[in-house]
């Protein structure tokens, strides 16, 4: 049953506004009542809207309290978002009050209260998959895992990265290694399972968890636990989540868990955009959603306020070339006017100066840079056109290219930071000691975390401190600069544990004797050559940043900074909050990337077979490669508002394409638009 509604005496003047100009289907959203909702909601349809409003409505009305509110998001940029326009309706106190956040954020706080069931403590360590991608490789050299070295033996030995994604899709089915071995087809499942077992247990000793063990620990600790389970569904009686159709299975299981049969849960996605597959999205999660909750309401939202009638229809023209996915009637409500062309060119060359052209002539024109996206399937695909981009001096930003968390000399500094906030992190020790060098290699290293955890209760600081009385280290020198570095980090722990701040606690760690910008100073002074020297001012110029990083946190969040939420920060755990209209240049992106952008220029390059869609989708037996791959072309379409452009070229890198894309002709738009371009 609804909730009271424009024109009911009930109903406050609040809730009036919060109605005001949302469509019909929109507004039966807001105001729907308990019970499950399921919105399928096509590009520019205003879902986020739809999303916010719903929650100022439940809470106005008086239905929900704040803190009864869960929000979840797939990607840390639509929880930002969410946020924001939480605040624009509530108000900042009231928003913040609202849980609103990414399913890895919310696991990872859940796990923080309850992580002695799983061996670990409140300062555990999140590895991403370079991290954990590192240690499988230790656990595939070390000759003391017998059973791992016996199933290479019998196997033979994957690559790491092979091995790793085989895990992850196995913890994002809630998979044991037992369970993963007894159902797996893959040839090497014995030494998957092996590597996996010893990567749990060396996680567990360093105090650490993947990002895919977030979810599959959280979902265990529901399912294990029925009174905490029990408790948390009275505290979010109100569950929202956004771009549902992106879900994997646990992710799909812990909301169904939180909420409950029959709980007020209320999901937003559309089939028709499901692009990460690779990533574990599984899309049977929204097409089967009434399986799973049985007299569910569902309302299209159909209304498109992003694209114009010429944009939408091609990409709907296109994305209807698949088999499974539900049918909708998606209507461009501003109407004709909009433009798509498409501009057959020589090589990557020719498309990077026609395209770079064509910005530039819509920058004159008085189009703002920020709303112009220039995309592509991969990211090699636009590296000629940021090359003419850079040439012709039109300001731009590359979503995907490393930020300064992602750095390699900053995340040495991390793992320091990291250092300090879980003494037991092995992997963060081996980091540490190898920048700088100090005489310590992966074989001593070793000896040190061993005898760490045999007589330092795993303390790596304290080991590190006493090194001086490890005999297993021969070089007397390399004793000294461990001692070093321990005392260093005993040091810097004892002023965060004093009440010194962030801030001095990311400078002393990165000052250290000894230490990063001991070292790269050194270098910057004294190498004679010239590029090192430059590349050494480039390292102390990020370790720079990520001090006033630290500061700006700190600002930011007051009393409640700490080490472990700053880290959490750098890992892109929580939300981001930037205001639109902050960055004023163009964004160049891959597709993939490019989800949940809008602008009323879009350039899509590449369009090839063999690039879009891929040639893996066209080799693989498997329809569904080449139906997300028609997907991803959808996507890319509608991020246009008013203009899309779109290329294809005869030669790329110095070979013949594929040919223009099957997707022209399925859009309608080859045969009666294509041409070759001055």
């Amino acid at each position: 049953m609804p909730f009271p509604v424009l024109g009911c005496a009930v109903a406050p003047p609040g809730h009036l506004r919060l109605l005001e100009g949302l469509t019909p289907e929109q507004a039966r959203a807001v105001t729907h009542g308990p019970g499950p909702l399921l919105l399928l909601a096509g590009p520019g349809a205003g879902k986020t809207r739809t999303l916010t409003h719903r929650i100022a409505y439940l809470l106005q009305t008086g239905a929900a309290k704040p803190w009864e509110i869960l929000a979840v998001t797939f990607s840390v940029r639509a929880a930002g978002e969410l946020r924001l326009r939480l605040a624009d309706l509530l108000g900042e106190q009231q928003a913040r009050a609202v849980t609103a956040a990414t399913f890895h954020s919310v696991c990872a706080r859940l796990l923080r209260e309850h992580a002695e069931m799983f061996g670990r403590t409140e300062n555990y360590t999140i590895y991403d998959q370079a991290d954990v991608r590192r240690v499988v490789d230790w656990l595939l050299s070390d000759h003391e895992r017998g059973q791992v070295q016996q199933a290479l033996a019998d196997h033979g030995q994957p690559a790491s990265a092979e091995l790793l994604a085989e895990i992850s899709k196995a913890k994002n089915r809630l998979l044991s290694p037992e369970g993963y071995e007894r159902a797996a087809a893959h040839p090497a499942a014995a030494l998957v399972g092996a590597v996996w077992r010893e990567l749990e247990s060396e996680m567990r000793r360093s105090n650490a968890w993947s990002f895919d063990d977030l979810l599959a620990f959280a979902v265990r600790l529901l399912s294990e636990q029925p009174h905490r389970l029990a408790w948390l569904r009275q505290r979010w009686r109100w569950i929202l989540v956004d771009e549902f159709q992106d879900v994997s299975h646990a992710q799909a299981t812990f909301v169904d868990l939180l909420a409950g049969p029959g709980g007020n849960l209320c999901v937003v996605g559309d089939d028709d955009q499901v692009v990460h597959t690779w990533r574990n999205a599984d899309p049977s999660h929204i097409l089967r959603f009434a399986d799973r909750h049985p007299g569910h309401a569902e309302i299209v939202l159909g209304r498109n306020f992003r694209s114009r009638a010429e944009i939408l229809d091609a990409a709907v023209r296109c994305v209807s070339h698949n088999e499974q996915r539900t049918p909708k009637a998606l209507i461009a409500m501003r109407g004709a006017g909009g433009r798509v062309q498409v501009a057959a060119l020589a090589n990557e060359y020719q498309e990077a100066h026609w395209v770079a052209g064509q910005i530039a002539d819509a920058l004159a024109a008085g189009v703002p840079g920020g709303e112009i996206i220039a995309v592509a399937r991969t990211g090699y695909a636009t590296e000629a056109l940021q090359r003419a981009l850079a040439h012709s001096g039109i300001p731009h930003r590359v979503l995907g290219s490393l930020g300064l968390y992602e750095r390699t000399e900053v995340r040495d500094a991390l793992a320091y930071l990291t250092l300090v906030q879980n003494p037991a992190d092995a992997q963060a020790l081996r980091r540490a000691v190898a920048s700088p060098r100090r005489g310590v290699g992966p074989a001593t290293a070793t000896r040190l975390v061993a005898w760490a955890r045999e007589e330092h209760e795993g303390d790596l600081i304290a080991a590190c401190g006493e090194a001086g009385a490890l005999t297993a280290v021969r070089s007397q020198g390399a004793r000294e600069r461990l001692a070093e570095l321990g005392r260093g980090l005993r040091r810097v722990r004892g002023e965060l544990a004093s009440g010194r701040s962030l801030g001095h606690a990311v400078i002393a760690t990165v000052t250290l004797p000894g230490g990063l910008v001991h070292h790269y100073e050194h270098q910057r002074d004294a190498s004679a050559d010239p590029e090192a020297r430059r590349d050494a001012e480039r390292v102390l110029e990020d370790l720079r940043s990520l001090c006033r990083a630290a500061q700006g946190y700190e600002e930011q969040h007051q009393d409640k900074a700490t080490l472990r939420g700053f880290l959490e920060h750098a890992a892109g755990l929580h939300a981001q909050e930037v205001r639109s209209g902050e960055d004023r240049r163009m964004t160049v992106s891959t597709i993939h990337r490019s989800k949940g952008t809008e602008a009323k220029l879009v350039a899509l390059l590449g369009c090839e077979e063999q690039l879009l869609p891929s040639w893996r989708s066209l080799a693989s037996p498997d329809a569904g490669q080449l139906d997300e791959e028609r997907r991803l072309f959808y996507v890319a379409a509608t991020r246009a508002k008013d203009r899309l452009v779109i290329t294809h070229v005869a030669e790329r890198n110095g070979r013949p394409t594929g040919g223009p894309s099957r997707f022209l002709v399925e859009a309608g738009l080859y045969q009666t638009d294509a041409r070759r371009a001055a």
